[in-house]
């Protein structure tokens, strides 16, 4: 078995950085554009909606709309917890994939 020198590790460290921030990027790229996608498709949504029970063609449950925002609230909680305890396993990836999420994310 082949004995692990220290240019071995760095060179681990250093592609683990870089394709953590290319991928991040491009994440952080990429989703800006869906937000922002299902954003005007939620307000288009909603317009439509307000129109719909304005003229007694539909009526809104407010109650049922609400719970069911609260519950998908907390499924996204959970997911963000679990996706931050798997980050910091691997440091140096995740470190670099914020970076690179972040940029992508502002450019995007």
């Amino acid at each position: 078995m082949a004995e692990a020198t220290g240019g071995d590790i760095w060179t681990f460290i250093a592609f683990n950085a870089g394709a953590g921030f290319v991928l991040g990027f491009a994440v952080g790229y990429a989703l800006k554009k869906l937000v922002k996608l299902a954003l005007v498709l939620l307000g288009l949504l909603t317009i439509v909606l307000l129109a719909l029970e304005y003229y007694g063609i539909i009526q809104v449950n407010y109650d049922k709309f609400v719970a069911l925002v609260e519950q998908a609230m907390n499924v996204t909680r959970s997911a963000a917890s679990s996706i931050a305890s798997h980050a910091v396993a691997s440091l140096p990836f995740a470190g670099s994939f914020l970076l690179g999420f972040a940029l992508g994310f502002k450019m995007g």
